[in-house]
Parts: C-alpha cells; structure tokens; sequence
C-alpha cells in the first residue's frame, strides 16, 4: 500500500543532509513504502500526547486542521512504533508516512505546438477573460522555479507576510512565506529542483501577450507555490496533506495536483475535504497505468480526476480510465516551461492533463469570482464533451473539459443545471433483512442532498385503477455527492426497484435485493464496460448488470490480437469496509467458446498487503480448466484475512487471466458475485 504517485524521475542524488536526502522504505511488515523515521498519529487525548514525547519521540508537525500529528520515530522502525502506540492505546489511529511519486511520463522534444489550447477552446474564452489575477491556483508539486520569466510576473505573494524578516507576520503558522512554503524539505522556499512543478505551473499560468514562446491556459491567474515533492519526485502523506490544507487556507481557489496513489490512509481525505470545506476545488491526476482501478487522491468525490488525451481527442494510451475518473484534458506533447527558463513541447501524461483542467476551473472563477464551488465544477463537468475512443469506447465519467462550454453553462448553474441522473452500479446488491449500508456509483446527482432523494421501490401492486408501488421505509441518506451517494437501508425494507431523484428528475433504476437475515452481502464488479479495454484488439462489451444475475445476459470478452491470444480482464469491486470484513467468497458462472489446447484459467486478487499496486502481488485464489464447468456455478472462499484484498477507500481488484490458445476464442460470464461478511 505505499503511498507512491506517477512516475518515478531519479534525475539526481542531492547531498542535502539525512532529511532532506529522505528516500522511502518498504516497512518492515506492513510492506508500505514510507518514510523511514516518520509515523502519523491522531491522539486521543492531550494525555497521550504528553505520554508519546516524554516517552522520546519528537513532534514533527501538527496539522491542527485535521486533528493529526507527524512523529519522528528510529529510523526503519516504523511499523514497531506503531504496533508499541497501540498497545499502550496511546494512540487513536496510526499510520506511516506513505510516499508519492509524479503523474509524468517524459519525451523527447518536438516543435513548440500548444494544441491543447485550441482542443479545449481556451482562445474563444480570453476574448471573455484571460483570468484574473485574485483567482489564485495552487501547485502543489516539487515546487516552482519562481525566476522563470514565464512564471516570474504570476507567482502569487503572501500580502499578509513581509518578505525575510524573520517573523511570521500574518500568524499563519509558517514564518516567511511570502512566495509559499516547502513542505517537502520544512523551509520557506519553495524553489523547484526537479523540474515536474515548474512544467505544471507553465501550462496553467505562464504569462501571454509577451512575446515569449507560450501561454498559460489563464495566463493573468497567479501561481502559489506549494512544494510537497523532494527533489526524487517522492512525496509523503506528511508532506502532502499539510499542502493542501496550506493552500485552503491561504486562498487558493484551484489547486492542480500530479501526483497519485493507489491507497491512501485517511489522513488525504480529509485534507481534500477540508479543502472543499474552504471553497478550494482539488483537481488531480487519474495516473498513467492505463488500468480501470481508482487511485488517490483522485478517486476521492470531492477531487476532479483527470485522464489524459491525445491531439485526436484519443485517450492517451497511459492515461487511467473509468467512471471514477470525472474529465479527461490534453495530456501528450504539451508545451511547458523548464527550468531555468526554458521550455519543452514533450511534457507528457496525466500530469499534464490535470494542470490544463485546473486552467479552465481558474478561468471559470475569473468570470465569475463569487460563484460557490459546486457551480464551478458543475459547470466544467457537465459542458465537457463525451468522447468514445474505437478502443475503449467512453473512459471518464463526463468528457473532455471545454473551457467555452463551461464558460457558457457557468451561469446557468444557479440554482442548478436540469441534468437527469444516472445510476452505473450500486454495492452491494444484495443486503440483508436486518438493512444495512449501500454505496450508489454514478453522476449528475448534484451536491445538494436536500434537493435530491433516493427512492426504494417494491414490485407495483395492480389494481384496476392503475399501478401501485407499495411503499418502503425511509432511507437514511449518509453521505450525498454528485457521483456517490451512501444510504442506510432500514430493517423491515424489501427488494426493490433503486432510483435517484434530484428536483424532480428520476435516474434510471437498479434492482436491490434484501434476503434472509443471515445472508452476507454481495456485490458484482463494476467499471467493466469498456470496449477493447484490455490489450490489442481486444473486445468486451456488458458490464455491472450483465453479472448480476445468472439471467443468459452475458459480458463478453474475447482476446487479444497480438501474439499472447490471451484474455486479460481487470475488474473493479467497490462499496466494501476494510475496517469491517471478515471473509469474502466468489459465485461464477461462466463459459467459454473456441478455446484450444485445455488452458488454464486464472482467477487473481490484488494484494493490497504486499504493496501498493502495481509494486506489490496478485494472488491467484482460483483455477480451473478454461473447457470444463460450462453452466456450473463455481463458488470458492479468499484465504484470510479479507482485509488484504480490500483497500482503504473499499476497493477488490480482480483479473481473470487465460491463454485460450485462438484468436477466435471467447469469454461468457453470465455472474460474477463477490459475497462478505
């Protein structure tokens, strides 16, 4: 499970003392890379607190916002120090300090081309606005090169902080901070040394209309620097976190983040919501392992992820794909400012993709600077343009971002924009008698949960007047964003029809099954219905409701074109409670045509104990002969414990892998079940 984001850039080994030549390690057992003499810790009480530092440990940092404190621990003994701290129940919650790495993909120069303006129609809307600068866009990355002279006249400054006095003027906490503050190396200069930060900042903000070789996509926005990367490109949850609350609460409107993990600790998410809390949209890379699985912080609701596309509106052929992915942008040969005043044309991946959707959200908040946050990002989701690649077919949530769409619908967002939502998945499907808790995967549900409900309907009673659906308890709604909803199911419901309704518009529905008291839950995987998502020449079409039932509504895959004649099929199971389960069995039905040569087929999890993916293990945990059991249920038990194939955010990772020997060959899955308890 460490805490590793986009792609790791070793350009150079700087001699900069023990902290700040900080490389992660594999802890000793929880096999996380993280810090090595860094653990983060929610206290319990103040007691406890005092007990830890009489006790020797140092107190690094305390993010006072979040309620969570950085401890330096021995070096390499990180997980020893939690087990201790718990133990003596010292602690409330304990972690290590997981590591990041960037969302960038580097390439070799070409000519100078900034056609990711044009794509995302950026210069219809400087005819309108160039941006403004009091809409101030953090970039929390490995810094910026705040000399470069496309950057120079945009870099925000603190007004509350005079420069060098050695006081912390404004009471912020952080002494000096008038360009930002370095949360990497604990310092108030925020200088990139890498590289990755100042390219960011480039394609977001460098100045136009001077002569020079590019242009920002909101060119009169400002640009605060927030450093959370060291000079390896790694960051850390300890880095990361106290970023992002820093940027809130400084004023940031946006803040454009190319950085990316697989799992993350809680620590994150509550940093992004603070954030949103404050007004301060967080708009993040989707990563570039061309996978369907959510990573972080991303995948949480309330970040815009961001995939990455081609000039021909393509996804990139690295770029993370998904419903849980919310607008893709212009992602492959994006001109970018270097460092020490240079430029590149090759800045490439969803590091790239991501600070071009964070330039149009700034350039939305220029023209309208008062406009609540839900609005703005309302507007730059529901304007962007679908797209379906003949290869994956459609990859995000919404599209691809459209700066004089969303320019256009910005002011039809009050009160809210009429779109009708839509339900992709709900887990789990089946509950128990006695209720339980169901998470709804989908978009257009708005983010006022007072002007929506979720309606629980059983099968209508006929009578000679018209159709009567007979009524249900209440559902408690418990958390409500515009793609994501969790309700409570009541004890005494029933099955029955599942729908969404906002202001009056119903979304289609999803069948939810209560069944006997005993019965555990169950979910089918989701984010399967994606064309040709799994190799060259690969085929799949069905998804969430073909593996629902065993109905003779099937997915389909066939295999590869290439030389392997291979199916290799990535599912996604969502909605379970790491923190909960206790045992986790499989239902399959499925049959396949046109195999040759008797091939095995291979059913693997991902192992979130043995790292974060794709660094750690799939596991097998079935096997059986691709030719064999046609029409036969098969049914077989996870080896413990559940927890470790469940992330932190309720992630399954699931592969179904088969050498079926021809090219004609197919799969059939009429069900695919994942049961808990």
């Amino acid at each position: 499970m460490r805490r590793l984001f986009g792609l790791i850039l070793l350009l150079f080994c700087a001699t900069l003392g023990a902290e700040q030549s900080l490389e992660p390690i594999f802890t000793s057992q929880s096999r996380v890379l993280a810090a090595p003499d860094r653990v983060i810790v929610r206290f319990p009480h103040q007691a406890a607190k005092r007990a830890v530092t009489q006790r020797g440990y140092k107190v690094i940092r305390d993010i006072q916002q979040l309620g969570y404190t950085v401890l330096k621990v021995p070096y390499g003994q990180v997980d020893e120090t939690i087990a201790q701290l718990k133990a003596q129940r010292l602690v409330q919650e304990a972690f290590p300090d997981r590591a990041y790495r960037m969302a960038y993909i580097p390439n070799d120069p070409l000519v100078p081309n900034q056609w990711n303006l044009f794509k995302m129609s950026v210069p219809a809307v400087w005819d309108v606005t160039q941006g403004r600068p009091e809409v101030v866009v953090a970039v929390l990355d490995t810094g910026v090169d705040y000399r470069h002279p496309e950057l120079a006249p945009n870099i925000w400054h603190n007004p509350g902080e005079i420069p060098d006095n050695g006081i912390d003027d404004d009471a912020n906490g952080f002494v000096d901070d008038h360009l930002g503050w370095d949360f990497a190396y604990n310092d108030r200069d925020p200088m990139d040394d890498h590289g990755h930060g100042t390219a960011c900042a480039g394609i977001i903000a460098a100045v136009g209309d001077n002569a020079e070789q590019m242009a920002g996509v909101a060119y009169r926005c400002q640009v605060m620097c927030v450093k959370i990367g060291l000079s390896s490109g790694y960051s850390f949850d300890s880095m990361f976190a106290p970023g992002v609350v820093y940027a809130a609460d400084m004023g940031a409107k946006v803040q454009s983040i190319s950085y990316f993990s697989d799992d993350l600790t809680p620590l994150l998410r509550a940093a992004v919501d603070y954030a949103w809390s404050k007004g301060c949209l967080v708009i993040a890379a989707a990563g570039n392992f061309d996978e369907p699985f959510p990573i972080y912080p991303a995948g949480y609701d309330k970040a815009v992820a961001v995939a990455a596309t081609t000039s021909s509106d393509r996804k990139a052929s690295f770029s993370n794909l998904g419903t849980w992915v919310d607008v893709s942008a212009p992602g492959v040969g994006i001109v970018a400012t270097t460092l020490g005043g240079g430029y590149t044309d090759r800045f490439a991946g969803t590091s790239a993709a991501t600070p071009n959707a964070a330039g149009v959200a700034s350039l939305l908040w220029s023209i309208q600077p008062n406009a609540p946050i839900e609005h703005v990002r309302a507007a730059l989701e529901y304007s962007s343009i679908s797209l379906n690649d003949p290869v994956v077919g459609t990859f995000t949530n919404y599209g691809r971002v459209d700066a004089w769409r969303a320019l256009n619908l910005l002011p039809l967002q009050s009160p809210w924009y009429p779109v009708t939502p839509r339900i992709h998945w709900i887990s789990p499907h089946r509950i128990p008698a006695t209720g339980g808790t169901i998470t709804i995967f989908g978009r257009g549900f708005g983010w006022d949960a007072g002007a929506g409900k979720v309606l629980l309907q059983r099968r209508q009673v006929i009578t000679l007047a018209k159709p009567v659906p007979r009524p249900q308890p209440a559902l408690q709604v418990l958390e409500w964003s515009d793609s994501r909803i969790v309700v409570r199911v009541p004890a005494g419901a029933v099955s029955g029809w599942l729908q969404v309704q906002v202001r009056g518009r119903t979304s289609n529905r999803h069948w939810l099954t209560v069944a006997s008291p005993a019965t555990p839950v169950a979910t089918a995987p989701s984010d399967v219905g994606i064309v040709g998502r799994y190799g060259q020449g690969a085929q799949l079409s069905g998804g969430y409701a073909e593996l629902l039932e065993a109905d003779g509504k099937t997915l389909v895959a066939a295999p590869r074109t290439d030389n392997s004649k291979g199916i290799d099929l990535k599912l996604l199971v969502r909605g379970l409670d790491k923190n909960t389960v206790s045992a986790i069995a499989c239902e399959y039905l499925r049959r396949y045509e046109g195999v040759v040569n008797a091939p095995v087929e291979s059913i693997q999890l991902y192992d979130f104990s043995s790292g974060s993916y794709p660094y750690g293990s799939w596991v097998e945990v079935f096997s059986t002969r691709a030719d064999e059991h046609a029409g036969e249920t098969l049914q077989f038990s996870l080896p413990g414990p559940a927890s470790r194939w469940v992330s932190y955010e309720g992630d399954l990772f699931v592969r179904i892998v088969v050498n079926t020997g021809s090219a004609d060959a197919r799969l059939f899955i009429d069900k695919l079940w994942f049961l808990w308890q």
